[in-house]
């Protein structure tokens, strides 16, 4: 089909009256036919539910097409699967993709391979009280300017009691067997009462203890490794980069 489509631009271009008038119609065409093409094929392997964008930056298309590589290539995928979580946005820059012409243009690609990469994974806060309501103490999570706060229920002394804490936010993992595990240690806690006030500090330990969550990720898309973690007012920002990276059918 991509086939099809260069050899007709091509001749319309010749008939409009010349490369140099036409060569930027022919560029953008084939442009957007690849990107839409690519984004169907990433919306297949990472199992995206919201959509796929694809963008390949840099200059004019066909020369990098012709080479073969392309230097510069952002991707954004939205509601893909991790885990047991649905990650409501991935946003990529693909650096020094290698994709034979010859390849595309006889419709057998197998495989990308990648330079570098470098990724932004969303996880919403909906999602994230999605999976903690979940829990035997059911949790939920929200921003609290730059920190994570977790809220829960205990029962202390016969009452049940409204608990809070501004927790550390660790990832670790991401393209390995494993993958990856969002990690809550909770800070301190935030709620304070007239019972919370009389306690010891080993039943305040225990308290933290039970806001503390972890939330696996599997395995992320690209293969990526976390490089950091940050919260945002929409949800948890999960960075990653990843080198050498082969994408298979």
């Amino acid at each position: 089909m991509l086939r099809r489509l260069v050899i007709t631009l091509l001749v319309l271009a010749v008939l409009a009256g010349g490369a140099v008038v036409a060569a930027p119609v022919v560029d953008r065409g084939v442009r957007a036919a690849a990107q839409e093409r690519v984004a169907t094929e990433v919306a297949r392997l990472t199992g995206a539910t919201g959509g796929v964008d694809v963008q390949v930056r840099g200059g004019w298309f066909l020369p990098q097409a012709v080479r073969g590589r392309y230097d510069d290539v952002r991707v954004v995928a939205r509601g893909v699967p991790a885990g047991d979580v649905r990650l409501e946005e991935v946003d990529a820059r693909l650096s020094g993709v290698d994709l034979p012409l010859s390849e595309v243009l006889d419709g057998r690609v197998e495989q990308v391979a990648v330079a570098r990469t470098a990724t932004t994974a969303r996880l919403s806060y909906a999602e994230l009280d999605r999976v903690l309501a979940q829990r035997d103490v059911p949790l939920s999570v929200a921003a609290d300017g730059q920190d994570l706060r977790v809220t829960g229920t205990a029962r202390v002394l016969g009452q049940d009691l409204s608990l809070s804490a501004a927790v550390d936010l660790t990832v670790d993992g991401g393209g390995g067997a494993g993958g990856a595990t969002v990690r809550a240690v909770p800070r301190q806690l935030l709620s304070r009462s007239a019972v919370i006030d009389r306690l010891s500090r080993s039943v305040l330990s225990g308290l933290r203890s039970q806001l503390a969550f972890e939330v696996p990720l599997g395995q992320l898309p690209f293969s990526q490794q976390v490089t950091g973690v940050q919260v945002r007012s929409s949800g948890v920002d999960v960075s990653t980069t990843g080198t050498s990276i082969v994408v298979g059918s």
